[in-house]
């Protein structure tokens, strides 16, 4: 793909667009991007700056309610896109699909997304390639938009971000994609805002329980080897009990335990490790925030492991156990993810269920991918 092609494409959207009116506004936002990919380890691949075409939908409710009062009218919505990575020989190409959520600031537009991406080219495909090691990937993005009106119906948008790809450690190599970016789009003048004012909402401190029930899947090795590994499962369980404010913002801590099944399996084939009684599980005090929006929660996650024995073998075999970065790596976990609840969170039900899709991180380096089953008690 060009620049005269995405061009042409991003024209031809423009001319469709169409906002609805009622109770809630819809719109469909074309976008260019255009950025550069941020190398994370040495002696990579040349590459040029990577250019793509973007396509977001919309989806904004006008109601004066009380998450729409928190969040300032908040923009809740999918986007769509392909990039072309600036080096098609190693990189090929991105396409990408994912929720997204836009929170309206005093200026501008803060936009969060998590969701998929399909590269078309991996390391089987390219060996210089020891950034994407699968086809199908995690697909990551923090964008910052500022709007100027050019005409009274018509907005130009600018926006500056962060694009991440990886695939959670399921298959290696697994360094990630980075990419520093740049977007460009024009928008209707009719997007929702408020004098935002939280005061608005009583200020509430709500008790809730919550347990979770997950499993994950990764292959054991470092970033980059062994390749071709086999994949195995990670089961884990965890409690906690936290704090609702204002009906919106979630505060909550607990204790949760991983069963590695790698782990396992490489201590029943080694009778030294049998011999040191190390286990191959994992438990951890845990502490996380999550925002709710609806159906909707962002949560992340940080804790410190209590127990982590079999990490340092790993570590001995496949990284280095003298550097500051596996200490790091092995005190400090991290999860980041999307919940969808069964019930409107809004609608503050005394129990909800949620599915999630979580990537779970040794400090900042990606250790597996995790569906989990959950819980959550309020006290309202």
């Amino acid at each position: 793909m060009n620049l005269k092609s995405i061009t042409v494409a991003f024209f031809c959207i423009f001319l469709l667009q169409s906002p609805v009116y009622s109770q809630q506004q819809n719109y469909f936002i074309p976008e260019i991007l255009s950025g550069s990919i941020v190398p994370n380890y040495m002696n990579g691949p040349a590459f040029g700056p990577r250019i793509g075409l973007a396509v977001t939908y919309y989806k904004q409710s006008t109601e004066e309610n009380k998450t729409n009062l928190y969040y300032k009218y908040p923009l809740l919505g999918f986007q769509a896109g392909f990039h072309r990575l600036g080096n098609p020989f190693v990189y090929g190409n991105e396409i990408n699909f994912m929720p997204v959520l836009g929170l309206n600031l005093k200026k501008g537009m803060f936009q969060w997304g998590i969701g998929a991406s399909y590269f078309t080219k991996t390391h089987k495909q390219n060996e210089l390639n020891q950034s994407i090691g699968s086809h199908l990937n995690w697909a990551f993005q923090w964008m910052y938009y500022r709007s100027l009106s050019i005409t009274e119906n018509k907005n130009i948008r600018l926006g500056i971000g962060y694009h991440h790809s990886s695939n959670g450690h399921t298959q290696l190599p697994n360094y990630g994609l980075n990419s520093a970016v740049f977007s460009i789009a024009l928008t209707p003048n009719g997007l929702r805002k408020s004098n935002f004012n939280k005061e608005k909402i009583p200020k509430s401190r709500n008790l809730f329980l919550l347990a979770r029930s997950g499993i994950g899947i990764h292959e054991l090795g470092s970033t980059t080897s062994p390749v071709g590994g086999e994949k195995k499962l990670v089961f884990s369980n965890s409690i906690g009990v936290g704090f609702t404010f204002r009906e919106h913002f979630r505060w909550y801590a607990g204790f949760g335990t991983r069963h590695y099944q790698h782990y396992a399996d490489s201590i029943a084939n080694s009778p030294e490790l049998q011999d040191l009684n190390v286990h191959p599980n994992n438990h951890f005090f845990m502490m996380g925030i999550e925002y709710l929006v609806y159906h909707v929660g962002i949560s992340i996650e940080g804790g410190i492991n209590l127990s982590k024995p079999f990490y340092y073998h790993f570590a001995k075999d496949y990284e280095n156990t003298e550097s500051i970065k596996y200490t790091l790596k092995k005190i400090f976990p991290s999860r980041m993810g999307l919940k969808l609840y069964l019930i409107n969170t809004a609608k503050k039900p005394k129990h909800n269920v949620y599915i999630s899709a979580h990537i779970n991180a040794n400090f900042g380096q990606a250790d597996f991918s995790e569906a989990s089953l959950g819980y959550v008690y309020n006290f309202n």
